[in-house]
This record gives C-alpha cells, structure tokens and sequence, in this order.
C-alpha cells in the first residue's frame, strides 16, 4: 500500500508529489482530510442554507422543540 498526498481542487484530486503507478491504473482512494474541521463546516453551512430557504411558519406554536412530545404524542407540557 502506497500513501500518496494530493489536493482535492475543482473535482479532481491532484498530487503534491511524484507518483509512480502505471499508466493507466486503476486505485481505490481513502480520503483522510488534514482538516477534519473543513468537512464539518461545509456540511453544517450546507444545512443553515437549507434552513433558511424555508420561510418561518407563524401557525406553529413557539415552543414546537421544547415541547415537541407533547405535540406529536399528546404527552404534558414539561415545565
């Protein structure tokens, strides 16, 4: 097994080094991100877009999450 360091750019993987495959060859890549944090933050900024392209909705009670057994299962309001 070979460990080959790249740059994930414009859709295509680019390596920063020499690589000494054959051409053409066919490899199964493991993506390991040094920036574990890059990953997360695209994603979490992917989902508030989705959040906001959805209006707010002023039928639903304001305390939907807190109370959100009571709504869906009929159980008491927690205090």
């Amino acid at each position: 097994m070979q460990t080959i360091h790249a740059i994930y750019e414009n859709g295509l993987f680019r390596p920063t080094d020499t690589v000494e495959l054959p051409d053409p060859c066919e490899v199964e890549l493991n993506i390991q991100s040094r920036h574990p944090t890059a990953i997360r933050q695209t994603t979490l900024a992917r989902l508030a877009e989705i959040g906001r392209s959805f209006p707010a909705n002023p039928a639903l009670p304001e305390d939907l999450a807190a109370q959100h057994d009571h709504y869906l299962y009929g159980l008491p309001k927690q205090p």
